[in-house]
């Protein structure tokens, strides 16, 4: 008799929590789905505290609310949703129940809502604005990227996806932990990777923005040692194309800040071809190189501003590049080049300039 009585108690204690509802362990904006924009839920909730659950493993199961905490999130949703590990405190631990769980489905999922982003004044900006130079097999690339938002406007997290063609690299990292939201210590910013897409949360801890832009990241590549494979069958070059898109950047009010999304491309060529002599020959800074031939100096001029140069040979290797701050005119002495044709990419923010150097 007295174990049919415990026994009822706890099924109707049971079914009395079942009744008010549920957190899933890293949901923490209880939209159905584990993903990155939870981040900025979990960030934006650090330090609140509230009731413990009763279950408080790490399960991929819904867990029942005993009662609910006394703070809200701005759209009214309880803040016992950030209590990912369910001990009563949202703290830097519960980002571990979230990384166990990214990616599930656990109900009907309510997709994010983005803003229009037409006439946006935030924007993404990779490379600092230049243009990507071709690589071959097996080269490494590191690609900068920022994020240009007002001064005047304040901002407490950012979440988005990086989606990129797989099969192109044997190596893609995402850096972010020198992200301008956290570099300060008071902020965290994580990701999930998989092959084809990146997904980054970074938020501050509390409602404490920060106000404009900076660092977004870096972007790691390393591309495949088989490019003859790839590229197996004219033409000698593809283009591959990275997409920073899905991008929710919020306010101290958890509000969405229209932001425009970016993409850019790569061009890959094959090795063991003269693949670069089939670059288009822009010259959108409109540029002229002398003397051609070579002398052992090499004088560049271009209507519009120059911000880095870079020649490669006819295999498409890369043999020398100089970064430098704007300007119409340069000339570079002690240039090493062994005789040959070279091809002359100059770089600026109104285009490049693609040129040929014949070096007797």
């Amino acid at each position: 008799m007295k174990r049919q009585l415990i026994l009822w108690i706890n099924l109707f204690f049971s079914f009395c929590l079942m009744g008010q509802g549920g957190v899933f362990p890293g949901d923490a904006n209880a939209n159905g789905v584990v993903d990155q924009y939870d981040i900025l839920s979990i960030g934006f909730a650090i330090g609140e505290t509230g009731p413990a659950r009763i279950l408080t493993d790490n399960q991929t199961e819904t867990q029942s609310i005993p009662v609910n905490w006394d703070m809200n999130f701005p759209n009214g949703l309880n803040m016992i949703h950030a209590d990912a590990d369910g001990n009563g405190s949202v703290n830097v631990m519960d980002f571990f129940p979230w990384d166990q769980n990214f990616g599930f489905v656990h109900a009907a999922v309510t997709p994010i809502e983005l803003p229009d982003d037409s006439g946006a004044e935030a924007q993404v900006l990779w490379n600092n604005g230049l243009t990507i130079e071709p690589v071959t097999a097996a080269q490494q690339l590191n690609i900068p990227f920022e994020f240009i938002i007002p001064d005047n406007q304040n901002v407490n997290g950012i979440a988005y996806r990086l989606s990129y063609n797989p099969e192109h690299f044997a190596h893609v990292d995402l850096s972010v932990s020198n992200t301008w939201l956290v570099t300060d210590g008071q902020g965290i910013a994580l990701e999930n990777a998989a092959p084809g897409a990146i997904d980054v949360g970074v938020s501050r801890f509390g409602p404490n923005p920060l106000f404009g832009g900076g660092t977004g990241g870096t972007l790691e590549l390393i591309i495949i040692d088989d490019m003859i494979g790839l590229l197996e069958t004219a033409p000698d070059t593809l283009e591959t194309h990275f997409k920073l898109e899905q991008v929710l950047l919020v306010n101290d009010e958890l509000e969405a800040i229209p932001i425009r999304s970016d993409s850019f491309s790569v061009k890959l060529y094959r090795p063991g071809t003269v693949a670069s002599a089939d670059r288009p020959q822009d010259n959108e800074l409109e540029a002229v190189l002398f003397p051609n031939p070579f002398q052992g100096q090499l004088n560049l001029r271009s209507t519009h501003p120059m911000q880095r140069v870079l020649i490669y040979d006819t295999l498409g290797r890369e043999v020398w590049r100089k970064p430098f701050s704007p300007r119409r005119q340069l000339s570079v002495q002690d240039l090493q080049l062994a005789s040959g044709c070279y091809f002359i990419q100059i770089e600026g923010k109104k285009g490049i300039s693609q040129l040929r150097l014949v070096v007797p």
